[in-house]
Protein backbone atom coordinates (compact mmCIF):
# COMPACT_ATOMS: atom_id res chain seq x y z
CA UNK A 1 0.00 0.00 0.00
CA UNK A 2 2.81 2.43 0.90
CA UNK A 3 4.72 1.53 -2.25
CA UNK A 4 1.61 2.12 -4.38
CA UNK A 5 1.00 5.50 -2.69
CA UNK A 6 4.56 6.61 -3.45
CA UNK A 7 4.31 5.33 -7.02
CA UNK A 8 1.01 7.18 -7.49
CA UNK A 9 2.56 10.46 -6.29
CA UNK A 10 5.48 9.92 -8.65
CA UNK A 11 3.09 9.25 -11.55
CA UNK A 12 1.25 12.53 -10.97
CA UNK A 13 4.51 14.47 -10.65
CA UNK A 14 5.91 12.97 -13.86
CA UNK A 15 2.65 13.55 -15.75
CA UNK A 16 2.39 17.20 -14.69
CA UNK A 17 6.08 17.85 -15.37
CA UNK A 18 5.78 16.38 -18.87
CA UNK A 19 2.71 18.48 -19.77
CA UNK A 20 3.48 21.73 -17.91
CA UNK A 21 5.20 23.58 -20.74
CA UNK A 22 3.18 22.30 -23.70
CA UNK A 23 0.69 25.20 -24.07
CA UNK A 24 3.49 27.77 -24.06
CA UNK A 25 5.65 25.65 -26.35
CA UNK A 26 2.79 25.41 -28.86
CA UNK A 27 2.01 29.13 -28.56
CA UNK A 28 -1.54 28.30 -27.48
CA UNK A 29 -3.39 31.55 -26.71
CA UNK A 30 -6.96 30.23 -26.70
CA UNK A 31 -8.20 30.49 -23.07
CA UNK A 32 -10.96 27.91 -23.55
CA UNK A 33 -8.58 25.28 -25.00
CA UNK A 34 -6.07 25.90 -22.20
CA UNK A 35 -8.83 25.60 -19.62
CA UNK A 36 -10.03 22.31 -21.10
CA UNK A 37 -6.48 20.94 -21.25
CA UNK A 38 -5.65 21.77 -17.63
CA UNK A 39 -8.96 20.34 -16.40
CA UNK A 40 -8.44 17.09 -18.33
CA UNK A 41 -4.89 16.86 -16.98
CA UNK A 42 -6.19 17.34 -13.42
CA UNK A 43 -8.89 14.70 -13.92
CA UNK A 44 -6.39 12.21 -15.36
CA UNK A 45 -3.99 12.85 -12.46
CA UNK A 46 -6.72 12.19 -9.89
CA UNK A 47 -8.30 9.18 -11.62
CA UNK A 48 -5.11 7.51 -12.83
CA UNK A 49 -4.42 5.60 -9.57
CA UNK A 50 -8.03 4.33 -9.58
CA UNK A 51 -8.43 3.16 -13.18
CA UNK A 52 -5.00 1.85 -14.18
CA UNK A 53 -4.50 -1.93 -14.11
CA UNK A 54 -2.37 -3.34 -11.32
CA UNK A 55 0.56 -5.56 -12.10
CA UNK A 56 0.50 -8.92 -10.35
CA UNK A 57 2.72 -8.93 -7.30
CA UNK A 58 5.77 -11.12 -7.55
CA UNK A 59 6.23 -13.86 -4.94
CA UNK A 60 9.77 -14.04 -3.63
CA UNK A 61 10.72 -17.00 -1.47
CA UNK A 62 12.72 -15.63 1.45
CA UNK A 63 14.67 -18.27 3.37
CA UNK A 64 13.83 -18.37 7.04
CA UNK A 65 16.57 -17.44 9.55
CA UNK A 66 18.72 -20.28 10.73
CA UNK A 67 17.39 -19.90 14.27
CA UNK A 68 13.87 -20.49 13.02
CA UNK A 69 14.62 -23.78 11.29
CA UNK A 70 12.80 -26.88 12.55
CA UNK A 71 14.89 -29.14 14.78
CA UNK A 72 15.41 -32.69 13.62
CA UNK A 73 13.38 -35.35 15.41
CA UNK A 74 15.40 -37.10 18.01
CA UNK A 75 17.33 -34.07 19.19
CA UNK A 76 16.92 -33.02 22.82
CA UNK A 77 16.90 -29.32 22.02
CA UNK A 78 13.48 -27.71 21.92
CA UNK A 79 12.69 -25.18 19.22
CA UNK A 80 14.05 -21.77 20.14
CA UNK A 81 11.33 -19.24 21.01
CA UNK A 82 11.03 -16.33 18.60
CA UNK A 83 13.15 -13.36 19.57
CA UNK A 84 10.97 -10.23 19.81
CA UNK A 85 12.08 -7.48 17.46
CA UNK A 86 13.19 -4.24 19.12
CA UNK A 87 10.55 -1.54 19.17
CA UNK A 88 11.07 0.94 16.35
CA UNK A 89 9.38 4.12 15.26
CA UNK A 90 6.90 3.54 12.44
CA UNK A 91 7.90 6.48 10.25
CA UNK A 92 5.33 5.62 7.59
CA UNK A 93 2.55 5.75 10.16
CA UNK A 94 3.90 9.06 11.44
CA UNK A 95 3.92 10.43 7.88
CA UNK A 96 0.33 9.26 7.35
CA UNK A 97 -0.79 10.98 10.54
CA UNK A 98 0.99 14.19 9.50
CA UNK A 99 -0.72 14.11 6.08
CA UNK A 100 -4.13 13.52 7.69
CA UNK A 101 -3.54 16.34 10.17
CA UNK A 102 -2.54 18.74 7.38
CA UNK A 103 -5.65 17.83 5.38
CA UNK A 104 -7.83 18.40 8.44
CA UNK A 105 -6.28 21.83 9.01
CA UNK A 106 -6.77 22.81 5.36
CA UNK A 107 -10.41 21.65 5.33
CA UNK A 108 -11.06 23.53 8.59
CA UNK A 109 -9.56 26.66 7.08
CA UNK A 110 -11.77 26.22 4.01
CA UNK A 111 -14.89 25.80 6.12
CA UNK A 112 -13.96 28.90 8.13
CA UNK A 113 -13.64 30.89 4.90
CA UNK A 114 -17.12 29.80 3.78
CA UNK A 115 -18.60 30.81 7.14
CA UNK A 116 -16.85 34.18 6.87
CA UNK A 117 -18.41 34.77 3.45
CA UNK A 118 -21.85 33.90 4.83
CA UNK A 119 -21.43 36.45 7.62
CA UNK A 120 -20.39 39.09 5.06
CA UNK A 121 -23.51 38.32 3.05
CA UNK A 122 -25.75 38.85 6.09
CA UNK A 123 -24.02 42.15 6.92
CA UNK A 124 -24.01 43.43 3.34
CA UNK A 125 -25.74 46.75 2.69
CA UNK A 126 -28.17 47.83 0.01
CA UNK A 127 -28.45 46.20 -3.37
CA UNK A 128 -26.36 47.65 -6.18
CA UNK A 129 -28.55 49.10 -8.92
CA UNK A 130 -27.99 49.70 -12.61
CA UNK A 131 -26.86 46.22 -13.63
CA UNK A 132 -30.16 44.66 -14.69
CA UNK A 133 -29.31 44.99 -18.37
CA UNK A 134 -26.03 43.10 -17.81
CA UNK A 135 -27.93 40.34 -16.06
CA UNK A 136 -30.37 40.06 -18.97
CA UNK A 137 -27.56 40.07 -21.52
CA UNK A 138 -25.59 37.35 -19.72
CA UNK A 139 -28.72 35.42 -18.76
CA UNK A 140 -28.60 35.43 -14.93
CA UNK A 141 -30.47 37.27 -12.20
CA UNK A 142 -28.79 37.23 -8.78
CA UNK A 143 -28.56 39.72 -5.90
CA UNK A 144 -25.67 42.21 -6.24
CA UNK A 145 -24.90 43.79 -2.85
CA UNK A 146 -22.47 46.43 -1.54
CA UNK A 147 -20.13 45.38 1.31
CA UNK A 148 -17.85 47.50 3.47
CA UNK A 149 -15.77 44.50 4.56
CA UNK A 150 -14.38 43.62 1.16
CA UNK A 151 -11.56 45.02 -0.94
CA UNK A 152 -12.29 42.78 -3.94
CA UNK A 153 -15.48 41.51 -5.60
CA UNK A 154 -16.68 38.11 -4.40
CA UNK A 155 -19.09 35.62 -5.99
CA UNK A 156 -20.16 32.57 -4.00
CA UNK A 157 -23.07 30.23 -3.46
CA UNK A 158 -24.27 27.14 -5.29
CA UNK A 159 -28.05 27.11 -4.87
CA UNK A 160 -28.48 30.82 -4.08
CA UNK A 161 -25.46 32.61 -5.53
CA UNK A 162 -24.76 36.24 -4.66
CA UNK A 163 -22.30 38.89 -5.83
CA UNK A 164 -20.69 41.13 -3.20
CA UNK A 165 -19.01 44.34 -4.39
CA UNK A 166 -16.60 46.42 -2.28
CA UNK A 167 -18.01 49.84 -1.45
CA UNK A 168 -14.90 51.43 -2.95
CA UNK A 169 -16.02 50.21 -6.37
CA UNK A 170 -18.91 52.71 -6.33
CA UNK A 171 -16.48 55.58 -6.87
CA UNK A 172 -14.69 54.19 -9.95
CA UNK A 173 -15.61 54.75 -13.56
CA UNK A 174 -18.96 53.22 -14.55
CA UNK A 175 -17.42 51.33 -17.47
CA UNK A 176 -14.89 49.67 -15.19
CA UNK A 177 -17.62 48.94 -12.64
CA UNK A 178 -19.77 47.25 -15.28
CA UNK A 179 -16.77 45.20 -16.45
CA UNK A 180 -16.25 43.91 -12.89
CA UNK A 181 -19.94 43.03 -12.50
CA UNK A 182 -19.97 41.31 -15.89
CA UNK A 183 -17.00 39.19 -14.77
CA UNK A 184 -18.81 38.09 -11.61
CA UNK A 185 -22.09 37.38 -13.42
CA UNK A 186 -20.30 35.14 -15.90
CA UNK A 187 -18.90 33.19 -12.93
CA UNK A 188 -22.44 32.77 -11.64
CA UNK A 189 -23.73 31.57 -15.00
CA UNK A 190 -20.92 29.01 -15.31
CA UNK A 191 -21.39 27.82 -11.69
CA UNK A 192 -17.66 28.29 -11.15
CA UNK A 193 -18.08 28.51 -7.38
CA UNK A 194 -18.87 24.79 -7.21
CA UNK A 195 -15.73 23.94 -9.19
CA UNK A 196 -13.64 26.21 -6.97
CA UNK A 197 -14.92 24.39 -3.86
CA UNK A 198 -14.12 20.97 -5.35
CA UNK A 199 -10.64 22.11 -6.37
CA UNK A 200 -9.95 23.48 -2.90
CA UNK A 201 -11.07 20.19 -1.34
CA UNK A 202 -8.66 18.31 -3.62
CA UNK A 203 -5.90 20.78 -2.74
CA UNK A 204 -6.63 20.24 0.96
CA UNK A 205 -6.51 16.45 0.73
CA UNK A 206 -3.33 16.47 -1.40
CA UNK A 207 -1.71 19.47 0.27
CA UNK A 208 1.65 17.68 0.45
CA UNK A 209 1.96 17.28 -3.35
CA UNK A 210 3.43 20.38 -5.06
CA UNK A 211 2.42 19.17 -8.53
CA UNK A 212 -1.25 19.12 -7.51
CA UNK A 213 -0.98 22.67 -6.11
CA UNK A 214 0.59 23.91 -9.32
CA UNK A 215 -1.94 22.14 -11.54
CA UNK A 216 -4.96 23.48 -9.62
CA UNK A 217 -3.44 26.95 -9.86
CA UNK A 218 -3.22 26.53 -13.66
CA UNK A 219 -6.86 25.42 -13.81
CA UNK A 220 -8.04 28.45 -11.82
CA UNK A 221 -5.91 30.83 -13.89
CA UNK A 222 -7.28 29.39 -17.14
CA UNK A 223 -10.83 29.74 -15.82
CA UNK A 224 -10.26 33.42 -15.05
CA UNK A 225 -8.84 34.08 -18.53
CA UNK A 226 -11.92 32.45 -20.08
CA UNK A 227 -14.20 34.68 -17.99
CA UNK A 228 -12.03 37.70 -18.86
CA UNK A 229 -12.66 37.11 -22.56
CA UNK A 230 -16.40 36.66 -21.98
CA UNK A 231 -16.55 39.88 -19.94
CA UNK A 232 -14.75 41.87 -22.65
CA UNK A 233 -17.12 40.49 -25.30
CA UNK A 234 -20.10 41.51 -23.14
CA UNK A 235 -18.97 45.05 -22.29
CA UNK A 236 -16.75 45.75 -25.34
CA UNK A 237 -14.38 47.61 -23.00
CA UNK A 238 -10.97 45.92 -23.15
CA UNK A 239 -8.99 49.00 -22.03
CA UNK A 240 -11.28 49.68 -19.05
CA UNK A 241 -11.12 46.03 -18.07
CA UNK A 242 -7.30 46.06 -18.19
CA UNK A 243 -7.21 49.21 -16.07
CA UNK A 244 -9.46 47.53 -13.50
CA UNK A 245 -7.22 44.47 -13.31
CA UNK A 246 -4.16 46.68 -12.83
CA UNK A 247 -5.96 48.60 -10.06
CA UNK A 248 -6.64 45.38 -8.20
CA UNK A 249 -3.05 44.25 -8.77
CA UNK A 250 -1.83 47.39 -6.98
CA UNK A 251 -4.13 46.66 -4.00
CA UNK A 252 -2.39 44.62 -1.31
CA UNK A 253 -5.57 43.74 0.59
CA UNK A 254 -6.56 40.11 1.17
CA UNK A 255 -9.85 38.62 0.05
CA UNK A 256 -11.44 35.27 -0.66
CA UNK A 257 -12.44 36.06 -4.23
CA UNK A 258 -11.20 33.50 -6.76
CA UNK A 259 -11.39 36.08 -9.54
CA UNK A 260 -9.69 39.35 -8.65
CA UNK A 261 -7.84 38.43 -5.45
CA UNK A 262 -5.38 35.96 -7.02
CA UNK A 263 -2.74 38.65 -7.49
CA UNK A 264 -0.11 36.11 -8.57
CA UNK A 265 -2.29 35.49 -11.68
CA UNK A 266 -3.15 39.10 -12.50
CA UNK A 267 0.07 39.87 -14.37
CA UNK A 268 -0.38 36.81 -16.58
CA UNK A 269 -4.01 37.72 -17.27
CA UNK A 270 -3.07 41.28 -18.17
CA UNK A 271 -0.43 39.99 -20.60
CA UNK A 272 -2.93 37.67 -22.29
CA UNK A 273 -5.58 40.38 -22.62
CA UNK A 274 -3.07 42.85 -24.06
CA UNK A 275 -2.42 40.46 -26.99
CA UNK A 276 -5.46 40.85 -29.16
CA UNK A 277 -4.23 38.47 -31.83
CA UNK A 278 -6.26 35.31 -32.24
CA UNK A 279 -5.36 31.81 -33.38
CA UNK A 280 -6.85 30.27 -36.50
CA UNK A 281 -9.20 27.32 -36.09
CA UNK A 282 -6.75 25.07 -37.95
CA UNK A 283 -3.91 25.99 -35.60
CA UNK A 284 -6.15 25.46 -32.56
CA UNK A 285 -7.19 22.03 -33.86
CA UNK A 286 -3.56 21.06 -34.54
CA UNK A 287 -2.45 22.24 -31.10
CA UNK A 288 -5.33 20.33 -29.49
CA UNK A 289 -4.30 17.12 -31.26
CA UNK A 290 -0.70 17.57 -30.12
CA UNK A 291 -1.87 18.14 -26.53
CA UNK A 292 -4.06 15.02 -26.63
CA UNK A 293 -1.23 12.85 -27.99
CA UNK A 294 1.25 14.28 -25.49
CA UNK A 295 -1.16 13.71 -22.61
CA UNK A 296 -1.75 10.09 -23.66
CA UNK A 297 1.97 9.45 -24.10
CA UNK A 298 2.84 11.07 -20.78
CA UNK A 299 0.18 8.98 -19.03
CA UNK A 300 1.57 5.78 -20.52
CA UNK A 301 5.12 6.78 -19.61
CA UNK A 302 4.16 7.60 -16.00
CA UNK A 303 2.34 4.28 -15.56
CA UNK A 304 5.24 2.36 -17.10
CA UNK A 305 7.89 4.15 -15.02
CA UNK A 306 6.03 3.79 -11.71
CA UNK A 307 3.60 0.85 -11.97
CA UNK A 308 1.13 -0.02 -9.22
CA UNK A 309 0.98 -3.57 -7.96
CA UNK A 310 -1.97 -5.58 -6.77
CA UNK A 311 -2.15 -7.14 -3.34
CA UNK A 312 0.36 -9.94 -2.95
CA UNK A 313 -1.43 -13.26 -2.97
CA UNK A 314 0.17 -16.51 -2.03
CA UNK A 315 0.24 -18.76 -5.07
CA UNK A 316 -1.27 -22.19 -4.50
CA UNK A 317 1.24 -24.97 -3.98
CA UNK A 318 2.21 -26.71 -7.19
CA UNK A 319 -0.10 -29.61 -7.95
CA UNK A 320 1.47 -33.05 -7.69
CA UNK A 321 3.33 -33.76 -10.90
CA UNK A 322 2.50 -37.11 -12.41
CA UNK A 323 5.55 -39.31 -11.74
CA UNK A 324 7.22 -41.09 -14.58
CA UNK A 325 6.33 -44.34 -12.87
CA UNK A 326 2.89 -44.09 -11.19
CA UNK A 327 3.95 -46.77 -8.69
CA UNK A 328 7.38 -45.30 -7.93
CA UNK A 329 7.89 -44.63 -4.19
CA UNK A 330 10.75 -42.29 -5.08
CA UNK A 331 8.32 -39.94 -6.86
CA UNK A 332 6.08 -39.69 -3.78
CA UNK A 333 9.10 -39.26 -1.49
CA UNK A 334 10.38 -36.35 -3.59
CA UNK A 335 6.94 -34.74 -3.65
CA UNK A 336 6.71 -34.85 0.15
CA UNK A 337 10.23 -33.44 0.46
CA UNK A 338 9.26 -30.68 -1.96
CA UNK A 339 6.32 -29.65 0.24
CA UNK A 340 8.62 -29.65 3.28
CA UNK A 341 11.18 -27.49 1.51
CA UNK A 342 8.55 -24.96 0.41
CA UNK A 343 7.11 -24.81 3.93
CA UNK A 344 10.58 -24.15 5.40
CA UNK A 345 11.70 -21.55 2.86
CA UNK A 346 8.66 -19.29 2.51
CA UNK A 347 8.56 -17.03 5.58
CA UNK A 348 5.32 -15.36 4.44
CA UNK A 349 3.18 -18.48 4.92
CA UNK A 350 0.54 -18.35 7.65
CA UNK A 351 0.18 -21.15 10.20
CA UNK A 352 -2.89 -22.52 8.39
CA UNK A 353 -1.05 -22.58 5.05
CA UNK A 354 1.92 -24.35 6.64
CA UNK A 355 -0.41 -27.01 8.09
CA UNK A 356 -1.93 -27.59 4.64
CA UNK A 357 1.52 -28.13 3.11
CA UNK A 358 2.53 -30.43 6.00
CA UNK A 359 -0.59 -32.59 5.51
CA UNK A 360 0.07 -32.87 1.77
CA UNK A 361 3.70 -33.81 2.43
CA UNK A 362 2.71 -36.47 4.99
CA UNK A 363 0.16 -37.92 2.54
CA UNK A 364 2.87 -38.19 -0.13
CA UNK A 365 5.31 -39.91 2.26
CA UNK A 366 2.56 -42.31 3.42
CA UNK A 367 2.00 -43.29 -0.20
CA UNK A 368 5.76 -43.87 -0.62
CA UNK A 369 5.81 -46.08 2.49
CA UNK A 370 2.79 -48.04 1.24
CA UNK A 371 4.75 -48.89 -1.89
CA UNK A 372 8.04 -49.44 -0.03
CA UNK A 373 7.65 -50.09 3.73
CA UNK A 374 11.43 -50.02 4.40
CA UNK A 375 11.96 -46.58 2.74
CA UNK A 376 14.11 -44.94 5.48
CA UNK A 377 14.40 -41.57 3.71
CA UNK A 378 10.60 -41.25 3.51
CA UNK A 379 10.40 -42.02 7.23
CA UNK A 380 12.85 -39.23 8.03
CA UNK A 381 10.89 -36.70 5.96
CA UNK A 382 7.60 -37.77 7.53
CA UNK A 383 9.14 -37.53 11.02
CA UNK A 384 10.30 -33.98 10.26
CA UNK A 385 6.84 -33.03 9.00
CA UNK A 386 5.18 -34.52 12.09
CA UNK A 387 7.49 -32.52 14.34
CA UNK A 388 6.65 -29.32 12.37
CA UNK A 389 2.93 -30.09 12.68
CA UNK A 390 3.35 -30.62 16.44
CA UNK A 391 4.95 -27.18 16.75
CA UNK A 392 1.86 -25.65 15.09
CA UNK A 393 -0.69 -27.61 17.20
CA UNK A 394 -2.26 -26.06 20.31
CA UNK A 395 -3.76 -29.33 21.61
CA UNK A 396 -1.19 -30.77 24.05
CA UNK A 397 -2.42 -34.36 23.68
CA UNK A 398 -2.20 -34.20 19.89
CA UNK A 399 1.19 -32.48 20.06
CA UNK A 400 2.63 -35.21 22.35
CA UNK A 401 1.23 -37.93 20.09
CA UNK A 402 2.82 -36.34 16.99
CA UNK A 403 6.18 -35.96 18.74
CA UNK A 404 6.09 -39.62 19.89
CA UNK A 405 5.25 -40.73 16.34
CA UNK A 406 8.12 -38.65 14.96
CA UNK A 407 10.58 -40.24 17.43
CA UNK A 408 9.39 -43.72 16.54
CA UNK A 409 9.76 -43.04 12.82
CA UNK A 410 13.23 -41.53 13.29
CA UNK A 411 14.34 -44.52 15.37
CA UNK A 412 12.96 -46.96 12.80
CA UNK A 413 14.68 -45.05 9.98
CA UNK A 414 17.97 -45.10 11.90
CA UNK A 415 17.65 -48.87 12.45
CA UNK A 416 17.03 -49.44 8.76
CA UNK A 417 19.98 -47.25 7.80
CA UNK A 418 22.28 -49.11 10.21
CA UNK A 419 21.18 -52.41 8.69
CA UNK A 420 21.87 -51.31 5.13
CA UNK A 421 25.12 -49.37 5.61
CA UNK A 422 28.43 -50.10 7.29
CA UNK A 423 28.89 -47.06 9.53
CA UNK A 424 32.04 -48.40 11.21
CA UNK A 425 33.98 -48.33 7.95
CA UNK A 426 34.41 -44.59 8.25
CA UNK A 427 32.54 -41.70 6.74
CA UNK A 428 31.54 -41.90 3.15
CA UNK A 429 30.21 -39.09 1.04
CA UNK A 430 26.44 -38.97 1.15
CA UNK A 431 24.97 -38.94 -2.38
CA UNK A 432 22.56 -36.10 -3.03
CA UNK A 433 18.91 -37.03 -3.59
CA UNK A 434 17.68 -37.00 -7.17
CA UNK A 435 16.14 -33.73 -8.43
CA UNK A 436 12.42 -33.21 -7.86
CA UNK A 437 9.94 -33.80 -10.69
CA UNK A 438 9.46 -30.78 -12.96
CA UNK A 439 6.31 -28.73 -12.37
CA UNK A 440 3.47 -29.19 -14.85
CA UNK A 441 3.71 -27.12 -18.03
CA UNK A 442 7.40 -26.46 -17.54
CA UNK A 443 6.79 -23.42 -15.32
CA UNK A 444 7.04 -22.70 -11.65
CA UNK A 445 9.82 -22.82 -9.08
CA UNK A 446 12.05 -25.92 -9.02
CA UNK A 447 13.27 -26.83 -5.55
CA UNK A 448 16.99 -27.72 -5.36
CA UNK A 449 17.82 -30.19 -2.58
CA UNK A 450 21.29 -29.92 -1.06
CA UNK A 451 22.90 -32.97 0.54
CA UNK A 452 24.37 -30.79 3.31
CA UNK A 453 22.22 -28.80 5.73
CA UNK A 454 22.41 -25.00 5.53
CA UNK A 455 25.04 -23.37 7.70
CA UNK A 456 23.45 -22.09 10.96
CA UNK A 457 23.66 -18.37 11.56
CA UNK A 458 25.78 -18.70 14.71
CA UNK A 459 28.24 -20.97 12.90
CA UNK A 460 28.46 -18.60 9.95
CA UNK A 461 29.12 -15.63 12.25
CA UNK A 462 31.97 -17.51 13.96
CA UNK A 463 33.46 -18.39 10.56
CA UNK A 464 33.40 -14.74 9.53
CA UNK A 465 34.90 -13.64 12.83
CA UNK A 466 37.72 -16.25 13.03
CA UNK A 467 38.47 -16.59 9.27
CA UNK A 468 39.70 -20.20 9.68
CA UNK A 469 41.71 -22.32 7.28
CA UNK A 470 40.46 -25.80 6.40
CA UNK A 471 42.49 -28.81 7.40
CA UNK A 472 44.06 -30.53 4.41
CA UNK A 473 46.98 -30.11 2.06
CA UNK A 474 49.67 -28.20 3.95
CA UNK A 475 47.43 -27.63 6.99
CA UNK A 476 47.72 -30.54 9.42
CA UNK A 477 44.94 -31.70 11.70
CA UNK A 478 45.53 -30.38 15.23
CA UNK A 479 46.28 -32.87 17.97
CA UNK A 480 43.52 -33.53 20.50
CA UNK A 481 44.79 -32.90 24.05
CA UNK A 482 41.51 -33.31 25.92
CA UNK A 483 38.89 -35.90 24.98
CA UNK A 484 35.30 -36.32 26.24
CA UNK A 485 33.39 -39.49 25.37
CA UNK A 486 29.75 -38.98 24.30
CA UNK A 487 26.97 -40.34 26.48
CA UNK A 488 24.75 -42.82 24.68
CA UNK A 489 21.16 -41.47 24.77
CA UNK A 490 18.86 -43.95 26.57
CA UNK A 491 16.13 -43.63 23.93
CA UNK A 492 18.63 -44.47 21.17
CA UNK A 493 19.92 -47.47 23.16
CA UNK A 494 16.37 -48.72 23.68
CA UNK A 495 15.59 -48.29 19.98
CA UNK A 496 18.77 -50.11 19.03
CA UNK A 497 20.13 -47.14 17.07
CA UNK A 498 23.85 -47.02 16.32
CA UNK A 499 25.97 -45.33 13.72
CA UNK A 500 28.35 -42.45 12.96
CA UNK A 501 27.57 -38.73 13.32
CA UNK A 502 29.74 -36.52 11.10
CA UNK A 503 30.40 -33.01 12.41
CA UNK A 504 32.12 -29.92 11.05
CA UNK A 505 34.12 -28.32 13.88
CA UNK A 506 35.51 -24.78 14.08
CA UNK A 507 38.59 -24.52 16.35
CA UNK A 508 39.89 -21.10 17.40
CA UNK A 509 43.55 -20.08 17.63
CA UNK A 510 43.77 -21.29 21.26
CA UNK A 511 42.61 -24.80 20.41
CA UNK A 512 39.09 -24.47 21.82
CA UNK A 513 36.02 -25.66 19.91
CA UNK A 514 34.27 -22.40 19.01
CA UNK A 515 31.34 -23.95 17.13
CA UNK A 516 30.19 -27.25 15.61
CA UNK A 517 27.43 -28.35 13.29
CA UNK A 518 26.05 -31.66 11.98
CA UNK A 519 26.95 -32.67 8.43
CA UNK A 520 25.60 -36.22 8.52
CA UNK A 521 22.85 -36.91 11.01
CA UNK A 522 21.66 -39.85 13.03
CA UNK A 523 18.64 -38.11 14.57
CA UNK A 524 18.71 -39.74 18.01
CA UNK A 525 22.48 -39.33 18.39
CA UNK A 526 23.20 -35.80 17.12
CA UNK A 527 22.80 -33.96 20.44
CA UNK A 528 25.08 -36.35 22.33
CA UNK A 529 27.77 -36.00 19.66
CA UNK A 530 27.61 -32.21 19.73
CA UNK A 531 27.73 -32.05 23.53
CA UNK A 532 30.86 -34.20 23.63
CA UNK A 533 32.77 -32.53 20.77
CA UNK A 534 32.19 -29.02 22.14
CA UNK A 535 34.18 -30.06 25.24
CA UNK A 536 37.21 -31.25 23.30
CA UNK A 537 40.50 -29.36 23.47
CA UNK A 538 43.19 -29.27 20.75
CA UNK A 539 46.75 -28.06 20.51
CA UNK A 540 46.91 -24.65 18.77
CA UNK A 541 47.53 -24.80 15.03
CA UNK A 542 50.30 -22.60 13.65
CA UNK A 543 50.43 -21.22 10.13
CA UNK A 544 53.78 -19.59 9.34
CA UNK A 545 54.43 -19.46 13.08
CA UNK A 546 51.16 -17.64 13.85
CA UNK A 547 48.33 -19.37 15.83
CA UNK A 548 45.45 -19.77 13.42
CA UNK A 549 41.83 -20.94 13.61
CA UNK A 550 41.09 -24.10 11.64
CA UNK A 551 38.00 -25.98 10.42
CA UNK A 552 37.88 -29.73 10.08
CA UNK A 553 35.51 -32.70 9.93
CA UNK A 554 35.30 -35.21 12.81
CA UNK A 555 33.33 -38.42 13.27
CA UNK A 556 31.69 -39.66 16.45
CA UNK A 557 30.97 -43.41 16.55
CA UNK A 558 28.09 -44.89 18.53
CA UNK A 559 28.20 -48.68 18.85
CA UNK A 560 25.94 -50.87 20.99
CA UNK A 561 27.93 -53.32 23.10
Amino acid sequence: MIANALASCAQVALLVAACAGLPRLLGLRSPSVQYLFWRVLLAVSLLLPLVQPRRPAEMVFVPAPAGAALSLPGTDAAPAPPVPAPAAIDWWRMAGLAIAAGAAVRLTWLAAGILRLRRMRRRAGEEAAGFDDLGRTIGVAVPILWSRELTHPVTFGVLRPVVLLPIALASVDETARRAVVAHELHHVKRRDWLWVLLEEVVRSLLWFHPAVWWLISRVQLARETVVDELSILTTNARRAYLDTLLAFADDTGLSSSPAFSARRHLFHRVMLLSKEGSMSSIRIAAASCVLAVALAGSTWGAVSAFPLYGAAQLPPPPPPAPPRDPLSPEAYYLLGAQYRELMNRDASLTAAQKVQMILKGIAAEDRALELRPDYAEAMVVKATLLRAQANLTSDKVERDRMIDDSYMLAAQAARLQSMHADYTAGPRPMPPPPPPPPPPGGSGEVMVFSPAPPMPEAFEQHVKALNPVRVGGGVKQPAKIHDVKPEYPPIARQAGVQGVVILEVLIDADGNVAEARVLRSVPLLDSAALDAVQQWKFAPSNLNGVPTAVMMTVTVNFTLQ
